[in-house]
């Protein structure tokens, strides 16, 4: 190539089509390694001696070969002959040697060499990068020479900028095409843009491009190149703007950037660009906020864009917008205008930035309606980061705290979940704890106000407005609407006393200026604090309002499925609780049953673990009634936690306290209950003082509980248990008593059994113990009053419980028992005696036959322990076989015991009852006393569980006082026993079972809600088999009753993780709500299916309930039913290109019901929920098939609307024509006669 006829423009478009013909080329690819390095030395030592000799056409052919030819040299080769190009590029650019043309030529060898050099090595660079591994830690890679030709190139930008050009499109050519281009180049890779260094040099090179040689255009598209085609250059591209605005004072580059986004489109289908650009404009808000702001007006364009990314991105770019315009100096000022703007005029001056923030506001809060999850999420997380500003916009937090409050009823978890996070965070950063703190009682607060309100009244009412005569006329004027809204001036008055304040008209103007004139400064400083502390109150109000309203909702969250909103909701009743919310301390009540939750740990989106429930159920109660007060001695706090403790029982139901008691006991297990605390809660239990009763029942009761977990702390003060408990102080207090026997049955232990175990660890004492004589005081002993004597029927069965469980012969305790309240019952001929000795005979025989079982237990551990001993030589096999038999033949002894003995043999106390029992239960009109009804049936529900003979002698009668007792009680009593019964024979209980479900449609709470229990316990375990009734387990779904609705849609939960149980009981649950009987409203159906079919989640299942709805339609008859099936099928998920098929070859069975409008629109739905979730490659080639069976669709409809058109048309005509023929037929039979 000769020297001069070299063009940059033409020699890079050669390159780029792939025709580039080198001049003296070497085919280095052909030569040993040797004579490659005296090549590469040769052109790089003559570059070395002169900087020029680039245009001698031997060493530019050379130096082009070895870029050709790179991939078969040496590293280090490569290394020199880069290095080379590096060096003689400065040097030509050096100060002092430019020489015009000349050294503009080789300038452009240069250049042309260097880019050549960059796009060959970095698509290199990729493949080659796991050899380099394994290659010396000396050996050279591209990746090391990155910051140095960046380097180089930025030297060669800012010496350009010092010479003449003689065309601006050779400058435009070598900057950006051999400059620009190889840096676009090095963007593309994600690995550089981890690098700070090198990520800094691609910045300098683009900035003095941009800044020294009027690229902006060019740097502008590769801008935008990168956001649409690469991921990772979000951030990195709003990082190159900021750097181009604060170091090279570029500011309009990236406003241009700006209005380029915001004139694109994206649509629903568009997956990485939206994303890309999202984070893009969230980055150049939180670095540019400026420029971002000035582009605001086209931007808003994408708030209403079809993608959820963009719009996710909108929300939070205007929440970074309202972050930087509260921290300007300016806005500073303004702030403070704003939070007492309370008495301002309407028509007072907004500062402009305050007009925006209330825009962005107002856009934030317009997304808490969006359609899409994710954008609503992401506004309440907007919201949630803005009240950490140190502006507070008490305005503003009002609406968000409305908003969220709603949101906790959205049918997003994510989005329930954010909106608890969010009241959480208004409440910690609330603004009203400035004058008083932060507590936030709304009876405290109202009472400040009214206190403020007087004062305000009494300070306005020393106004005195002079009045002047006004004319007749003027006197009849008709007042203001109280409607109206009132003047800026009335404004006090309005939240004052309510006095009208006289009209203009009617003021003597100077007699009220020399009034105002006489007002001291103080005066009207104290009149205008007022007025301001009274917004101030009126504001907090508000907002605890709000809160209180968001308290029912949250606790009902506490049951939620799903973990992460359920954590949430702990952590507001924790906060709630310390700020004093009213509620809040339902919602701790509530929190407790938790401790049930199974405790996995749970992974969020983002990567981080969330704790266990019950895990952070402890650190909540622990947080607020454990943790010491550092203000407080030390027995102070003992005295507080104590106290605390005790007042969780206060009020509390028996699933309450069961709950507490696991929570107590786990929580002494861990050693968060100190023993200090311990000794007090004896010590409020023992106190000789006169003390509340609860305070006492409170202390006795959580000992018990803590015992639970520690036997030896009851095992230890049995004596102070029955001195106080079962001394005098029980027998004036009969719960105190019952709680006391409970507390006494933990000292036997309370070790859980091991399946098939045979030792007995429970504690067991001679029946002589002083704790038996005062046991059997307290059941034997007489009881006064109405509540006394309901409380006594506690005391007598925990009395029993303690018995069996501490007495090493308690049979004869319960026996000495029932004769004497015999004796007593047939002396004294009270109905309340006979219903004492009712209930105590069957909690014995219940009770007996558990300890038949243990006795049982324990003979078998004797027995195979002595025969084990006898024969220690025998094999194992043998042994075994012996311990079998032994086993089998004590438990045939048990069992006949149990079936025979007990309740029929020749001596049995027991057995004298049974019939006394059934005898009272068939006659209620001659023993109506309500506790001897309700004792009865107790009774024979618990002696049923012992022999089956008894119970198939009796079921029949238990089930008809189940029917035919006219009290809740009896009914709801029942319904337990019959569950106990099925436990123990569940084959008479099954074959009658739908007189079971009959209790799901009693008009009792009660009754209802025990029927279901048991139910759900019978049917999960196996217990008694479903016959088509989950019909009407699933009409509870829809009870107004949320105890009761919430049981069912536990049920099926549950019901769910077993295998295919739904499923199969489908089409039954189907047809029992959709027809016959027990048939229920369209609504009721659709709210019911709706939870139903969430359990049908398997493709394969919703398959084959399709090819099953759809074969449906060919049975029924009824536009309800078609009504029914269609509304099932809609809420099917259509995931599958089978899914759809199926229900296409049921267009046979389903086309003649579409002209139907409800019919058909369920199947529009249909349509369009197999348009959703595909790919946009998927959605295009589904979307034919889709579209022809929509015409299909809409052609049977038309026909089918046609058809009942005629049918109609026919049947008015046939009509018409009797009505015609009607008045003949009397003429006819006139003319015959």
């Amino acid at each position: 190539m000769a020297a001069g006829a070299f063009v940059l423009a033409d020699e890079l478009q050669r390159l780029q089509d792939d025709e580039l013909d080198v001049a003296h080329e070497v085919l280095l690819d052909t030569l040993g390694a040797d004579e490659q390095g005296v090549i590469v030395d040769g052109a790089v030592d003559a570059l070395a001696n002169d900087a020029g000799a680039v245009q001698d056409p031997e060493v530019y052919g050379a130096l082009q070969s070895c870029v050709k030819y790179s991939a078969a040299l040496r590293p280090a080769a490569v290394h020199r002959a880069l290095d080379a190009v590096l060096s003689g590029m400065q040097a030509v650019c050096a100060p002092g040697a430019w020489d015009g043309e000349a050294s503009l030529e080789a300038l452009e060898r240069y250049a042309f060499l260097l880019q050549w050099w960059v796009q060959v090595l970095e698509k290199r660079g990729a493949p080659a990068a796991p050899a380099a591994r394994h290659a010396p830690a000396d050996a050279w890679t591209w990746a090391s020479s990155v910051p140095a030709v960046l380097a180089a190139m930025a030297r060669v930008l800012r010496a350009l900028a010092e010479h003449v050009w003689s065309a601006t499109a050779v400058r435009d050519t070598l900057v950006s095409r051999c400059m620009l281009r190889p840096v676009a180049l090095l963007l593309e890779n994600e690995a550089y843009m981890k690098s700070a260094t090198v990520r800094k040099a691609l910045f300098q090179v683009m900035g003095l491009a941009v800044k020294l040689h009027g690229q902006a255009l060019s740097v502008q598209t590769s801008i935008l190149q990168s956001l649409q085609y690469y991921e990772h250059l979000a951030e990195p591209m709003a990082e190159l703007l900021a750097q181009l605005r604060i170091e090279y004072d570029v500011e309009r580059l990236g406003e241009d950037v700006l209005r380029d986004v915001a004139s694109k489109t994206f649509t629903s289908l568009d997956s990485k660009s939206p994303r890309t650009y999202g984070r893009f404009l969230v980055r150049m808000a939180e670095l540019n906020a400026r420029s971002v702001l000035k582009q605001m007006s086209l931007l808003q364009v994408h708030l209403d864009s079809e993608s959820y990314p963009i719009r996710n991105a909108m929300i939070e770019v205007q929440g970074v917008l309202i972050r930087a315009l509260c921290v300007q100096d300016e806005f500073a000022d303004t702030a403070a205008e704003v939070e007492a703007d309370a008495d301002a005029d309407d028509g007072a001056r907004v500062s402009a930035h305050q007009k925006q923030i209330d825009l962005f506001f107002a856009r934030i809060e317009e997304r808490f309606l969006d359609l899409t999850t994710f954008v609503r999420t992401k506004a309440i997380q907007t919201c949630a980061a803005l009240c950490d500003l140190p502006v507070k916009f008490a305005a503003h937090r009002l609406q968000m705290t409305a908003l969220a409050v709603r949101a906790l009823e959205d049918k997003g978890s994510n989005v329930r979940r954010n909106a608890i996070a969010l009241l959480t965070k208004l409440v910690l950063t609330h603004p009203y704890g400035a004058l008083h703190g932060g507590e936030l009682d709304a009876d405290v607060w109202r009472a400040r106000r009214d206190v403020v309100q007087r004062e305000l009244d009494s300070a306005e009412a020393q106004l005195v407005f002079p009045e002047t005569q006004v004319p007749d006329d003027a006197s009849a004027e008709p007042a203001p609407d109280a409607g109206e809204p009132s003047a800026p001036d009335a404004a006090p008055d309005a939240e004052g006393s309510g006095r009208r304040r006289p009209r203009k008209s009617a003021l003597d103007l100077e007699a009220l200026a020399a009034s105002q004139q006489a007002m001291t400064h103080r005066d009207q400083d104290q009149l205008v604090k007022l007025r301001l502390t009274l917004r101030y109150y009126d504001d907090a109000l508000q907002f605890i309002d709000k809160l209180e309203h968001a308290v029912p909702i949250l606790v009902q969250l506490l049951a939620s499925t799903f973990k992460a909103e359920v954590l949430d909701s702990m952590e507001f009743f924790r906060v709630a609780h310390e700020y004093k919310i009213r509620g809040a301390a339902d919602g701790v009540r509530a929190m407790v049953h938790l401790i049930w939750a199974k405790d996995n740990a749970l992974v969020l989106e983002d990567g981080s673990q969330l704790k266990g429930v019950r895990s952070r159920l402890i650190e909540v109660y622990r947080a607020l009634y454990f943790d010491p007060y550092p203000e407080l001695s030390h027995a102070e706090n003992v005295a507080r936690i104590s106290r605390n403790m005790i007042e969780r029982t206060f009020g509390a139901t028996l699933a309450e306290l069961t709950s507490l008691e696991q929570l107590f006991a786990l929580m002494h297990t861990e050693r968060l209950v100190a023993p200090a605390v311990i000794d007090k809660l004896w010590d409020v239990y023992a106190t000789p003082r006169a003390i509340a009763r609860a305070q006492r029942r409170g202390a006795i009761l959580i000992l018990g509980m803590l015992a639970t977990a520690d036997r030896t702390l009851v095992a230890e003060r049995i004596d102070t248990l029955l001195h106080i408990g079962l001394g005098t102080l029980g027998a004036r207090d009969v719960r105190l008593a019952t709680y006391t026997a409970l507390a006494l049955q933990r000292v036997s232990g309370s070790a859980k059994k091991v399946k098939g175990a045979l030792s007995d660890a429970n504690v067991r004492y001679p029946m002589a113990h002083p704790m038996f004589a005062r046991l059997r005081a307290a059941v034997l002993m007489d009881v006064q009053g109405k509540m006394q004597r309901a409380a006594w029927f506690g005391l007598a069965e925990h009395a029993v419980q303690a018995i069996y469980a501490l007495g090493e012969q308690p049979d004869a305790l319960g026996t000495e028992l029932i004769r004497h309240l015999t004796c007593a019952a047939l002396a004294d001929g009270d109905a309340y005696a006979l219903a004492r000795l009712l209930f105590v005979v069957g909690h014995v025989a219940l009770k007996q036959m558990v300890y038949m079982e243990l006795v049982e237990r324990e003979l078998k551990r004797r027995k195979g322990e002595r025969d084990a001993t006898e024969g220690g030589v025998r094999p194992s096999t043998e042994l075994d076989q012996v311990a079998g038999n032994a086993e089998d033949e004590i438990g045939d002894m048990m069992a006949f015991l149990k079936e025979r003995e007990l309740l029929y043999g020749p001596e049995s106390l027991l057995g004298l009852y049974g019939p006394l029992v059934a005898h009272i239960l068939r006659t209620p009109h001659a023993f109506r006393d309500a506790y001897v009804q309700r004792a009865a049936a107790l009774t024979l529900a618990k002696l049923m569980c012992i022999s089956s003979e008894f119970c198939d002698a009796h079921l029949a009668l238990l089930l008809h006082v189940l029917k035919s007792a006219p009290d809740p009680v009896v009914r709801a009593n029942v319904v337990i026993g019959l569950g106990d019964v099925a436990v123990c024979f569940g084959t008479l209980v099954d074959e009658n079972s739908e007189r079971l479900y009959a209790g799901l449609n009693d008009a009792d709470l009660g009754v209802k809600k025990n029927t279901l229990m048991v139910l759900t316990h019978l049917i999960l375990n196996g217990m008694i088999k479903v016959k088509g009734q989950l019909g009407e387990m699933a009409k509870c779904l829809e009870d107004g009753e949320p105890r009761v609705s919430d049981l069912a849609k536990l049920f099926f939960s549950e019901l769910a993780t077993k295998e295919n149980a739904v499923y199969n009981n489908l089409p039954d649950i189907i047809s029992h709500l959709s027809s016959g009987e027990h048939a229920v409203d369209e609504e009721v159906f659709a709210n019911t299916m709706r939870f139903i079919f969430t359990f049908i989640d398997k493709e394969r299942q919703a398959e084959n309930v399709i090819e099953k709805l759809c074969q449906r339609f060919r049975l029924t008859t009824e536009p309800r039913q078609w009504r029914d099936i269609a509304y099932c099928l809609s809420l099917l998920p259509y995931r599958s290109e089978r899914s759809v098929k199926k229900l296409v070859e049921g267009l046979p069975y389903y086309q003649d019901k579409l002209y139907n409008p409800d019919v058909y629109k369920r199947f529009a739905e249909i349509l369009a929920k197999a348009r959703q979730g595909k790919s946009a490659a998927g959605a295009k080639a589904n979307d034919a098939d889709l579209r022809e069976f929509e015409e299909i669709l809409a052609n049977a409809a038309s026909q089918g609307r046609d058809a009942q058109d005629a049918e109609h048309a026919a049947h008015a005509q046939l009509a018409r024509t009797e009505r015609r023929r009607a008045p003949r037929a009397p003429r006819r039979a006139a003319q015959r006669a």
